[in-house]
């Protein structure tokens, strides 16, 4: 492998898109929500992430903690990914991928090169659609009820398309919803994420929803992007207020009736980091399955 010019990390820019979107065409599938187009400029800050060319694979590494992704576009060879490993260590970033697919990580050829481990705090959950529009299913009755009891109690609301008139709007709501929460580092990471917006709102595909009340209030937001199969869409912040109740179910039924519409059959949730109270409910929503991320650590020596 030819050695990587560290030299070259920098931010992605707008012009960058055509790039990332063909290493993206060219990854391992099912893809986490790290992977997601919209993440990968919304987060950039707040993560330092830096990117660089290696081999035409978009290679990501979080400058804040030495932490290089799993790089995007077509799989390394085992050994090629593990010299790459080396390069960056002598770089001083850590000879590891955080973001690797499972498919790969699993293969019996990369463990003789890495050592493989996950962590169900960063499993991203996924649904499927068309449950979560219409609610069906055991799991989902108190979810139904919710909807029909905040339906009853506010049958004008309505959900508006967020454009660049609204996007302030939005974005003041969440950071309002947020402030009542126990303040965490990601909450903080989150509010400069959710600041980007304005710069990538009309530049990138983010679509979002508002949920207004009858009154004029403002009482959730969702804002989305489809990733790279076409099916799937990112839900990359969601909020309502839970003080109103069956906001926040009805919120995310309708953001899930509207994604159908537009041609998706999965929601990505993304992760729930751990948080008791964010597992609960990401759990209850019935996810269909996981998309789990691996972490590889260079082995010190290769397994023969």
């Amino acid at each position: 492998m030819m050695e990587p010019d560290f030299q070259q990390l920098r931010p992605a820019e707008f012009s960058d898109r055509a790039f990332l979107q063909k290493a993206l065409s060219q990854h391992s599938t099912p893809q986490s929500c790290e992977c997601a187009e919209v993440n990968l400029f919304l987060w950039q800050k707040s993560y330092g992430e830096k990117f660089m060319d290696v081999q035409n694979r978009f290679w990501v590494i979080e400058t804040k903690t030495g932490i290089p992704h799993f790089p995007v576009g077509k799989d390394f060879p085992p050994a090629e990914l593990y010299d790459l490993a080396q390069q960056a260590a002598k770089a001083g970033f850590k000879p590891e991928f955080y973001d690797a697919p499972e498919a790969y990580a699993l293969q019996e050829d990369v463990q003789r090169y890495f050592h493989a481990k996950t962590n169900e705090d960063s499993d991203d959950y996924l649904y499927d659609l068309e449950q979560q529009a219409n609610l069906t299913g055991a799991k989902l009755r108190k979810k139904r009820n919710l909807v029909r009891q905040f339906e009853r109690n506010y049958p004008g609301a309505v959900l508006q398309i967020i454009t660049g008139e609204n996007l302030l709007e939005a974005v003041q709501l969440a950071h309002r919803l947020n402030s009542k929460l126990m303040q965490t580092d990601f909450l903080e990471e989150e509010a400069e994420a959710m600041e980007e917006l304005a710069r990538y709102f009309g530049h990138l595909d983010i679509g979002g929803l508002l949920l207004k009340l009858p009154d004029g209030t403002a009482a959730g937001v969702s804002i989305f992007s489809r990733m790279a199969d076409g099916e799937t869409f990112d839900i990359h912040f969601e909020k309502a207020d839970h003080s109103i109740k069956g906001a926040p179910q009805f919120l995310t039924a309708k953001v899930a009736e509207h994604l159908l519409k537009c041609g998706g059959r999965w929601m990505n949730r993304e992760q729930d980091m751990g948080e008791a109270g964010l597992r609960q409910a990401k759990r209850s929503l019935d996810p269909c399955g996981m998309i789990r991320r691996y972490v590889l650590t260079a082995r010190t020596e290769v397994i023969k």
